[in-house]
């Protein structure tokens, strides 16, 4: 539930924006549109694969980065091939050569 906290100071306006973003039930919320799209985000069957695909495509990106970081410290390395880097890393040949110039560079 979100409770309006009277103040001109900013630690109110926080106070009040963390219950904003803190409440999970819709029904709860104070903001109208705000409301209707996390019903719609966690209720409905579009909005609910909306945020499954945003989800994924979150996880697939900090993965697709923890790799690269790999790569970055295989390259540092120096003991193995671009090949190899590529096949460990699960990145392309392409993408290890551009780490490679991008670190030279």
């Amino acid at each position: 539930m979100v409770v309006w906290t009277y103040g001109n100071d900013k630690e109110s306006e926080r106070k009040f924006n963390i219950e904003i973003f803190s409440c999970t039930d819709p029904s709860d919320m104070y903001y109208d549109v705000l409301a209707d799209r996390v019903k719609f985000f966690k209720e409905n069957k579009e909005g609910i694969a909306v945020m499954c695909k945003a989800m994924e495509d979150m996880r697939n990106q900090t993965l697709k980065e923890g790799m690269i970081n790999v790569a970055k410290r295989m390259l540092a390395d120096g003991t193995l091939t671009l090949e190899k880097i590529a096949e460990y890393a699960g990145l392309s040949l392409d993408e290890v050569k551009k780490l490679k110039a991008d670190r030279t560079a």
